[in-house]
């Protein structure tokens, strides 16, 4: 039976990857999370209810000074996540990354287990490349933000785990997300989508920041999970892969009207400046489109969920959520 790791484990994308794993059975799970940005959602209560899994409730860095446990597989997912939520890490975040990286890493040298490293789809910069592959030149633009810092953050734990791998036998993988969303997202953190639908369904304006005219191609994320899993599975260690969906490319301005429309709302739709709600520190993402063809040429790994589910998925959440 596999012993798997996942760290930052009651997160978004933890959650529904716990969910698929003990689905497919043969394993336990090892969660650490500190719970500083999660929600206690059906899918954690029903996960951490779970005989097979094992909860940790700390840092990433508590839990390397304590453990005594050995793995086969980790996944490490523990960062500070959103636009909203890194702007308390600022001036920290490379170094929190970085050092729980670090951490991680050791378990894994010691354990010889698989290490899935999640980065980020940040690492691409303002390349006007679209779709963007793994290969394109990263072009780190000249004003400095704390999303630059996450981002670089991000970079340079690729950077560092590729070169410890030039001296040790580490069985790596690096994954770039390309904006997953999903029931139970964690609005407060500043991710779009559960913003607009709770505005939609409580009837409040809609805010889009800027002009609207940003892109994104909002992946679900039970497909990202089903992408790492078989990234995992694999022998191509070393191999850097971007995972997303680009089928659902959609604008900011355009989401919001469709959200309006499946929500069946009367929001009003209001374009702003997101500094003068969240202070000069804030910073949008910049246009990202991801090229998946190594994920399909070399996996046979392709997305599967459409747009519009997607969508309906995260509104029949939080409206259950308001209905209680």
């Amino acid at each position: 039976m596999r012993k798997i790791l996942v760290t930052g484990g009651l997160g978004l994308i933890g959650k529904h990857l716990i969910k698929q794993l003990l689905a497919a059975g043969d394993c336990s799970v090892f969660i650490v999370d500190d719970e500083s940005t999660s929600i206690m959602d059906r899918y954690n209560e029903k996960n951490l209810a779970n005989s097979a899994v094992t909860f940790y409730q700390g840092t990433v860095d508590n839990f390397f000074y304590s453990h005594n446990a050995t793995f086969d597989e980790i996944y490490h997912l523990a960062a500070p996540v959103g636009p909203v939520g890194v702007l308390k890490h600022t001036g920290t975040i490379a170094t929190e990354i970085l050092k729980d990286l670090s951490q991680v890493t050791s378990i894994a040298l010691e354990a010889d287990a698989k290490l899935m490293f999640i980065s980020t789809s940040e690492v691409y910069g303002q390349n006007p490349v679209f779709d963007q592959p793994e290969d394109i030149d990263k072009i780190v633009p000249p004003i400095y933000t704390v999303r630059l810092e996450y981002g670089v953050a991000k970079l340079l734990g690729e950077i560092v785990l590729s070169n410890i791998a030039r001296k040790h036998p580490i069985r790596h993988f690096v994954v770039r997300p390309f904006n997953i969303t999903g029931p139970g997202q964690n609005s407060e953190l500043g991710f779009v989508l559960p913003r607009f639908i709770k505005q939609a369904l409580s009837g409040e304006p809609i805010t889009v920041y800027g002009d609207g005219s940003s892109k994104r191609t909002f992946t679900h994320v039970d497909d990202f999970a089903s992408g790492i899993v078989k990234i995992m599975a694999s022998d191509f260690y070393g191999g850097i892969f971007n995972v997303g969906n680009p089928n659902n490319v959609i604008t900011i301005g355009e989401m919001a009207r469709e959200i309006k429309r499946l929500c069946y709302s009367n929001s009003e739709i209001i374009f702003i400046d997101p500094t003068t709600l969240h202070g000069k520190d804030f910073a949008e993402a910049w246009n990202k489109i991801a090229c998946i063809d190594k994920m399909k040429s070399m996996l046979g790994w392709t997305p599967v969920i459409p747009l519009e589910t997607v969508l309906v998925d995260c509104i029949e959440y939080e409206r259950n959520i308001l209905s209680k």
